[in-house]
């Protein structure tokens, strides 16, 4: 990995939290610049403007022969009372209008506002104010929130989206620096061990990826390894088998030689045995050497070749076990495109296994019906025969190595390979076998596509 200065997730988290609250100091400041903008070019009048022109106007309401609303300030209300408590005159009334006679009379308020009162010669004038911040504008008084609460919610608002856009933008750092795991944790997933991993930035993450990296690279030597000892057994498997016709070429050999001489008829069973037994053995070689080389992948290299070509060849050796089995053979052939991208080898031997097993299977004298198909460069091949079909067990497990189903379809050179063969190589060329049972024949059923 490349070397990236790192950072842990606690100083990031830190760094989060520290740019958060340098946003609300920065909306606290800006909130309080802005209202002290608007004080001071009296777009809002302060707090304490009504009382401050209570004091300007008290000398001149005292003095005054009459008291009118006049002289009463703005953002002011009040009420004249006698002596004796009589109103006079003024805008207060109700529940206010008694607040303001005990302000006067016992200089005691309750409730909300305060109280300013005027004495003069045989009355009162009660001036009931706010210390509130208050709009100039008599509109946005009457309608609107005050000021003061105006910028609570201001602030509110821009804490919200303060804390929302920086969540989202530690979340999205987050994930970036999260992106190198997730696509070391992919890469594995997809069986990819050959990629470099990158660093994250963050040493937590970039301790996880070094522990990914360590996994990767004893996978990839587990799975190089075990890839090579396969190899190797393949290999053995594919060796010991053809070393075992050269015995077995003497065997058959001398005994052909001997079958020529002067026997008696029990001499000349015995060699018929030898014989049959050494095509068997011969036979079982062979399948061994084509099971090496299905799981070792060899003749498995997709090409452009012609479409007739495949199904001619096929159909020249399945006529041909045709005429050594004493079967028939019905055709259907199918093809859209000329050529076709596949691997021809695999796919002739596959189908020929299958085509085998079917005869191996059809009784002399019986048929078997082959469908070829070629549609948008896939291949299918549909071979039914007219033997005694596949077993519950077969359905299930007749395309695995080895399976031999004794019960239903026995025959001679039946060794549990074909159909294993034939799916191995299906799946390598992305596509699959299905086994059934022919409900036209009464036989066996075996369908198998290959894609390019």
């Amino acid at each position: 990995m490349g070397r990236i200065r790192n950072h842990t997730l606690g100083r990031i988290f830190m760094g989060y939290v520290l740019a958060m609250l340098g946003a609300f100091f920065l909306l606290g400041v800006c909130t309080v610049l802005a209202f002290n903008i608007l004080v001071n070019t009296g777009s809002i009048y302060p707090a304490n403007y009504a009382e401050q022109k209570i004091s300007e106007a008290y000398d001149r309401i005292q003095s005054a022969d009459e008291v009118t609303g006049d002289m009463i300030p703005p953002l002011c209300r009040y009420i004249i009372f006698s002596a004796d408590g009589e109103k006079l005159g003024g805008d207060l009334s109700g529940h206010s209008a008694e607040i303001a006679w005990d302000v006067a009379n016992h200089r005691q308020a309750s409730g909300n506002g305060f109280y300013k009162v005027v004495i003069r010669p045989k009355e009162y004038v009660v001036i009931r104010y706010s210390l509130t911040p208050q709009y100039r504008s008599a509109f946005l008084r009457e309608h609107f929130i005050g000021p003061q609460d105006f910028m609570a919610v201001v602030v509110i608002l821009g804490g919200t989206a303060i804390i929302i856009s920086l969540s989202v933008c530690f979340g999205r750092k987050i994930r970036r620096k999260m992106q190198p795991v997730m696509r070391a944790v992919e890469r594995i997933k997809e069986q990819d061990l050959a990629y470099e991993t990158s660093c994250s930035g963050i040493k937590e993450f970039d301790d996880c990826l070094s522990s990914i990296d360590d996994m990767r690279i004893a996978l990839k030597d587990s799975l190089e390894r075990q890839w090579k000892a396969e190899q190797d057994k393949n290999r053995q498997i594919s060796a010991l088998a053809h070393d075992i016709k050269t015995p077995l070429t003497v065997v058959r050999g001398n005994a052909e030689l001997l079958y020529e001489t002067e026997l008696t008829e029990e001499q000349q069973k015995n060699i018929v045995y030898i014989l049959d037994s050494a095509a068997q053995i011969e036979n079982y070689a062979q399948r061994l050497i084509d099971a090496a080389r299905s799981a070792d992948g060899g003749a498995n290299v997709s090409k452009e070749v012609r479409t007739e070509d495949i199904f001619s060849d096929i159909k020249k050796q399945a006529e041909g076990l045709a005429e050594a089995c004493n079967i028939k053979i019905i055709w259907k052939e199918r093809q859209n495109s000329e050529t076709v991208n596949a691997a021809y080898d695999q796919v002739v031997r596959a189908v020929m296994n299958i085509i085998q097993n079917a005869a191996e299977h059809t009784e002399e004298g019986g048929t078997i019906h082959i469908v070829m198909e070629e549609k948008k460069g896939e291949l299918t091949f549909l071979v039914e025969d007219a033997g005694r079909g596949f077993t519950e067990e077969a359905l299930r497990h007749g395309t695995e190595p080895f399976f031999m189903d004794d019960t239903g379809r026995s025959g001679g050179a039946h060794y549990g390979i074909g159909l294993f063969f034939a799916k191995t190589a299906a799946e390598t060329c992305g596509g699959r076998i299905l086994l059934a049972n022919s409900e036209e024949t009464g036989g066996a059923k075996v369908a198998i596509c290959f894609r390019s």
